[in-house]
């Protein structure tokens, strides 16, 4: 995993009026290994390296051809069936002088153009630039698993892989976005095509841009279809272990470093990490986190971890967060919520003492249907027309995204008159025809996925320097999985049925069938420890940076409610609005 920089102009670029080496600072934790720049008349490339394959030979900016037709690459990630790839394009009369990814990508450029980005099978984002065609290609992959952010003054287009860069850059002052904060206030996180700045974007994932003459074009080059498959159950089942086998092999082959694996203890993880074990010849390293008296689920982790053979490694997190709480959210970069963020830090940490990779269970729940409201849905489908009234947009029949703050809460929470913000698809990834819940799944899948979890895992790894990789969010098995029949995933008494089926014939069935518990922290019994809630409270009083923009009557109402009546109901509410405060008082973005 590594950190991709891009300057380019549409005429002779001044890379003296950035900070090129400032820029680079802020990505070291991405890319600790090693960092190199390229720089041409209208184009400059940084990279920060973390060495996962090739070594000694995949150094960074990588360049191909001669100074009239060449390419150079920035690319962060990991590109699985390189192997394939490089054989096919050496019969394509290509040469090869090193055995990295990087280099496939080049060369597959140059044999397919723009189109080499739906040949990749991987996690990625790049900069690759076209001397030849004087054209800079930005690219994300599918699932957005990797980041890329840009900014555009009307001449020049600065990209990166976190905002801080494009910040540290000198040119670029980030300017609040109301209406992205206004998705944040809904959802707890910023939808992944936007920033909480308004001249600071994303590339979208599974789309790819080509920056030419002063213009950035945008492409969706992949979604997923959805067609109802006709297959017995049986068979789906096995299809689903031999694409998941096959998802897990790639992942675990596709490094020159151990590959170890975060194991919670649930039906993902630990299906996971039974299948990673095969392509071992010593024991898989695995890591979990507990939560001490609150919730604790290492018991299970290591009921697992005994039937894995692991060498297993645990971390306790403290009730006292407010040491992680002030490191994590400022690091993001933007407003982020989620409350697994900070033992999804810790964890990364801990697995990074030891290996450099890790395999995760993400995904499974978005891919197999595995939230409570996909079992609200299977349940009520016998009423179907009522329940899509309460979860579908009444004017644009679009899935209704989970929501934090109410419309009538955030139009009271914003000091000032202002229209609130639903835009919150992904438009291009929805079909005509799509049944209400392949519309939820759609929303999961394109939004909430990279929203949410995938930028979470993605900032908490790199602080870090742990690149994680998503065996479920493997292209072929969620291409198959989508249209399997919702009751083969979502199940008539339960969730995730086909996979608990599978990994009931390697654990006992009372651990495969417990309680669904997720990976969330306790934030409303943390919120009432005395620190925290002495924090909290000081952090959102008179002189707290969010009064500036919202309401403090509203936020004293919360706290109040909360901390005055003792009201559960407030606690996420206050969590995000601490989580907010917090990202303003060290950002101090421009209002």
């Amino acid at each position: 995993m590594c950190g991709i920089l891009a300057i380019t102009h549409s005429r002779t670029l001044d890379t003296k009026r950035y900070e090129t080496a400032r820029m680079l600072e802020t990505l070291k934790h991405r890319g600790p290994d090693g960092h190199g720049e390229y720089t041409r008349k209208n184009c400059w490339l940084g990279h920060t390296r973390l060495s996962i394959i090739d070594l000694a030979g995949g150094t960074q900016p990588m360049l191909d051809g001669s100074a009239a037709d060449e390419l150079a690459l920035s690319f962060n990630g990991e590109i699985y069936n390189f192997r394939a790839l490089r054989a096919e394009l050496e019969t394509l009369g290509h040469n090869f002088v090193t055995h990295s990814d990087t280099e496939v990508i080049l060369k597959s450029y140059r044999q397919w153009g723009t189109d080499a980005v739906a040949h990749l099978d991987g996690m990625f984002a790049f900069a690759l630039w076209d001397a030849k065609q004087n054209q800079l290609l930005l690219a994300r992959d599918r699932f957005g698993k990797k980041p890329l952010y840009y900014a555009f003054d009307g001449d020049t287009l600065v990209a990166a892989s976190e905002i801080k860069a494009l910040l540290a850059s000198g040119r670029i002052e980030g300017r609040l976005s109301r209406e992205a904060l206004d998705n944040y206030l809904r959802l707890m996180y910023i939808p992944p095509w936007k920033s909480v700045y308004e001249n600071v974007q994303q590339i979208p994932p599974a789309h790819y841009g080509v920056f030419k003459n002063g213009k950035l074009h945008l492409m969706r080059y992949w979604r997923l279809e959805y067609h109802s498959l006709s297959i017995s159950y049986n068979d789906a089942k096995e299809e689903v272990r031999r694409l998941l086998t096959d998802a897990v092999k790639k992942r675990m082959l596709a490094s020159d470093v151990e590959v170890g694996a975060l194991l919670s203890g649930g039906v993902d993880s630990t299906f996971i990490c039974l299948l990673a074990k095969n392509y071992l010849d010593h024991p898989l390293k695995t890591f979990s986190l507990g939560y001490s008296d609150y919730i604790n689920e290492l018991p299970f982790a290591e009921q697992a971890a005994k039937a894995i053979g692991s060498e297993h490694h645990t971390l306790q997190a403290s009730g006292d967060m407010i040491e992680e709480f002030e490191k994590i959210i400022p690091y993001f970069d933007e407003p982020h919520a989620d409350s697994s963020d900070f033992p999804q830090s810790l964890v990364s940490g801990l697995a990074a003492s030891k290996v450099k990779v890790a395999l995760s269970g993400d995904g499974g729940d978005e891919l197999f249907l595995g939230y409570g409201w996909h079992t609200r849905h299977q349940n009520l489908s016998y009423r179907a027309h009522t329940f899509e009234k309460m979860f579908l947009d009444p004017f644009q029949g679009r899935v209704r995204a989970t929501q934090i703050f109410s419309p009538a809460e955030r139009l009271a929470l914003w000091s000032s008159p202002f229209p609130l913000n639903n835009d919150l698809f992904d438009d291009g990834a929805y079909e005509q025809g799509q049944t209400v819940m392949e519309r939820i799944n759609t929303f999961d899948l394109t939004t909430y996925l990279p929203g949410q979890l995938l930028s979470k895992v993605d900032r908490t790894g790199m602080m870090h320097s742990l690149e994680v990789r998503s065996p479920f969010l493997d292209t072929a098995l969620a291409e198959f999985v989508v249209n399997l029949p919702t009751e083969y995933k979502a199940g008539t008494n339960g969730h995730k049925l086909i996979l608990k089926d599978l990994l009931s014939e390697l654990m006992p069935k009372e651990f495969v069938n417990r309680r669904k518990q997720g990976f969330g922290a306790p934030t409303t019994k943390w919120l009432r420890e005395k620190n925290m809630s002495q924090y909290a409270q000081e952090k959102l009083g008179s002189r707290a940076s969010v009064r500036s923009l919202l309401s403090g009557r509203i936020i004293d109402f919360y706290l109040n409610d909360f901390y005055g009546k003792q009201r559960d109901r407030a606690a996420m509410r206050l969590w995000l609005l601490l989580c907010l405060e917090l990202w303003l008082d060290t950002a101090k973005p421009r209002l």
